[in-house]
Formats: structure tokens, C-alpha cells, sequence
């Protein structure tokens, strides 16, 4: 009988084990073993080869300002020498906080690999459309802190355009030179 009890309690003790092992979160586990930028038992993430697709199920629709951020996202990674889902950037989406400018961070998400539940992506919010733009920069400081800017005249182009206008939009905006879609401007980072 005690030998059950005692199996028994082991058993239980086992299992909330790994219960705690498998569901813990950054603040839960010890110092020496938190999740840090890039690769690691955290970020095992896998970028879909669909990206149209990978819009469509975190955004529940394709349109021209989620591909917007989608190549923004790209292009941050690009320039800062990351990798996709690595969690190694710090985002802030700078919008005008309703729609469609709030599409433009699910397309951040997108592109990078990102999210807003691990902290790495962030909105600011701006009174106007001229006041758009996405500020990255490294986690671990290496490397200049980005500024993408929208072009003023392409975000004019897509504002407003009806519901059945969104495909072709957003085909045009994925086959576009990056130059006329937004510009980068690369700021010394901050030094403690």
C-alpha cells in the first residue's frame, strides 16, 4: 500500500515536472536558461514558403498595407543581418491607430517572424498618415536602428480603394521596387 502511495505521488510530482517544464514562459524559468534573441529551444518557428497565404491566416485577409509591412519586415531583417522568427529585433509600428494603418503590423509580423506576445513588436500611435513609420533596431545593440518610411504617394494610391480592389493591390505592392514603396534611413544607435 505505501509502496502505490509513494509511486503514485512520484508519478504526480513527475508529471507537474514536466508539465512546468513544457509550458513555462520566459519570467518562469531560471536566469541561466531564459530565451534569448535568436536561435534557441524558443524559436523553432519555420517561415511559410506562402507568404500571401501566411497573411491571409493571421490577418483573415490579403491587402496592399499588410504586404506593405510584410516587405518592410523583410527588409528590416535584411538590413540588420537577421533571421526570420529569431526574435532578435525590437519593432515599433508608428500608426495612426484604426484601420487600414493597423494592417501594416499584422504584415510586420509576417515578414519577421515577430510578435506582439513576445514583446518585439510594439504600436505607437500617430495623428496622421504622413506621421507613419517602423523603428528597428537589434536586441543586442549591434548595428544602426532603422527607419522605414512610406511613401507618401503610394499609401495615397491605396487609401480608400474598394474591397474589390485588394488582390490586385496587393500583387502590385509585392512586385514593386522597395524604393517606391518606402525608404530607410539607418541612425547610429543609442551607446549606454
Amino acid at each position: 500500500m505505501k509502496t502505490k502511495l509513494l509511486l503514485r505521488g512520484l508519478l504526480s510530482l513527475a508529471t507537474v515536472l514536466v508539465a512546468c517544464k513544457l509550458f513555462a514562459h520566459d519570467e518562469d524559468t531560471p536566469v541561466a536558461t531564459k530565451s534569448k534573441p535568436g536561435p534557441n529551444l524558443w524559436n523553432q518557428s519555420v517561415e511559410s514558403t506562402n507568404w500571401m497565404n501566411e497573411l491571409k491566416q493571421v490577418h483573415g485577409h490579403v491587402g496592399p498595407w499588410n504586404v506593405l509591412g510584410w516587405r518592410m519586415g523583410k527588409a528590416a531583417l535584411r538590413e540588420l543581418n537577421s533571421q526570420w522568427g529569431q526574435h532578435e529585433l525590437d519593432v515599433i509600428c508608428y500608426i495612426p491607430l484604426q484601420m487600414p494603418y493597423s494592417c501594416l503590423a499584422d504584415g510586420l509580423i509576417v515578414g519577421t517572424g515577430n510578435s506582439l506576445g513576445r514583446l518585439d513588436i510594439h504600436l505607437g500611435e500617430v495623428m496622421t498618415m504622413a506621421d507613419i513609420h517602423v523603428s528597428v533596431r537589434r536586441k543586442d545593440g549591434i548595428g544602426p536602428v532603422l527607419i522605414l518610411k512610406p511613401d507618401q504617394k503610394y499609401l495615397e494610391s491605396i487609401r480608400h480603394q474598394p474591397d474589390d480592389q485588394l488582390h490586385a493591390l496587393s500583387l502590385k505592392c509585392s512586385e514593386m521596387d522597395e524604393r517606391d514603396l518606402f525608404t530607410i534611413e539607418k541612425l547610429p544607435a543609442n551607446t549606454h
